[in-house]
């Protein structure tokens, strides 16, 4: 089978869903149609993941026409945000084509920022993208909900989280040192305002006398003027696996002050990657985040920032990290994969009869 992603900026949710896809079907061939910078020029590794890349120009009706033609593909998968390129697929492509929802548009006031304008009609884009497609992704079962409440859904839907990649994690994992607790951040961060706009959070943090590292995806020296915490060098994935055991915590909270609708929805790559490397998460009250970690006790919901000492003083952490290291390998790429090679299946093969003869 032949399987083209399409992402305006590949993300490392892209990353993932390859390795899991060599792991538990290595015969599939995998392209890859973007317009922004590549897997490894943005994170340092992920392109050799892929047989075939393509950029698409300016032109991005004629170019993605030309890859469809040049590499035949089966099926293909295509990530937001934007909405614009699988609606663009859904006209080019004669193959089905999923849509698999990293952020719903209709929950979002502030700009995406990869690089690129937000197109125009967004609205109409995100409809024409989850009612046409053939299969349909989402991030969270919140997300879907929230679809679900506004457009008619394709039969064939899933819901991936941003699970963490098994073959990064640490295979056990180091007593804690003791002392007083060590809270790591990885991730993106902005001073823009949005929902990574997390610099008052941060102080709120260290000024309450609680020891934060951050591990910032690009360099992020806005923040290397925050007394109290401690700004490191951007890691590759893969390295950032390893440093993240030697801490205590895992900060998952996100500024709400203009996307909080968007952030109920979010499951957000770093709370499985915390997870993975034996870290309780402690969040917000962001809806399908509190909820998986309250459910699964693996973590502390904070109403507000400012009440972290006093939970983190309360907190049987010996309880929790034991809960914490018995769920981890329940989160990993690598182990629910299964349900996406599923749908690539149901969508690709013929629909057949209880005697196992095609469908007419």
């Amino acid at each position: 089978m032949r399987v083209l992603f399409l992402h305006q900026q590949p993300c490392v949710r892209a990353l993932k869903y390859a390795v899991g896809l060599r792991a538990v079907r290595p015969e599939l061939e995998l392209g890859f149609a973007y317009r922004g910078r590549t897997l490894t020029e943005f994170y340092g590794s992920g392109d050799e993941l892929f047989d075939r890349w393509w950029r698409l120009g300016s032109d991005l009706a004629g170019d993605l026409e030309r890859v469809l033609a040049e590499w035949e593909p089966d099926l293909v998968h295509s990530h937001n945000l934007p909405d614009a390129l699988t609606v663009l697929a859904l006209e080019l492509a004669d193959v089905p084509v999923i849509h698999d929802v990293h952020d719903m548009q209709g929950l979002r006031n502030t700009p995406y920022e990869d690089g690129f304008p937000d197109p125009g009609d967004a609205d109409e884009l995100e409809r024409a993208a989850v009612e046409g497609c053939a299969g349909l992704i989402t991030v969270s079962d919140v997300l879907l909900g929230e679809l679900a409440a506004r457009y008619e859904l394709p039969p064939h839907t899933r819901v991936h989280p941003n699970y963490a990649l098994a073959r990064d994690l640490p295979a056990a994992l180091p007593t804690p040192a003791g002392g007083p607790p060590r809270i790591a951040y990885q991730g993106t961060l902005s001073r823009s305002g949005g929902h990574y706009d997390l610099y008052e959070i941060f102080a709120a943090i260290a000024a309450q006398g609680i020891e934060l590292h951050v591990f910032a995806a690009r360099e992020a020296a806005a923040y290397r003027d925050l007394e109290g915490v401690t700004v490191h060098d951007p890691l590759e994935p893969g390295a950032l696996m390893g440093v993240l055991p030697a801490y205590d915590f895992g900060w998952a909270g996100f500024n709400a002050a203009l996307n909080a609708a968007h952030l109920d929805t979010a499951l957000p790559n770093k709370a499985f990657e915390y997870l993975g490397c034996g870290l309780p998460v402690i969040t917000l009250r962001h809806r399908a985040l509190a909820r998986l970690v309250q459910e699964e006790g693996v973590g502390v919901v904070l109403d507000r920032v400012e009440d972290l000492g006093a939970a983190l003083a309360a907190l049987d952490v010996a309880a929790v990290r034991r809960r914490v290291a018995a769920a981890r390998g329940r989160f990993t790429v690598e182990g629910n994969m299964g349900q996406i090679v599923e749908l690539y299946d149901e969508l690709t093969q013929p629909a057949r009869t209880p005697t196992g003869r095609p469908a007419l």
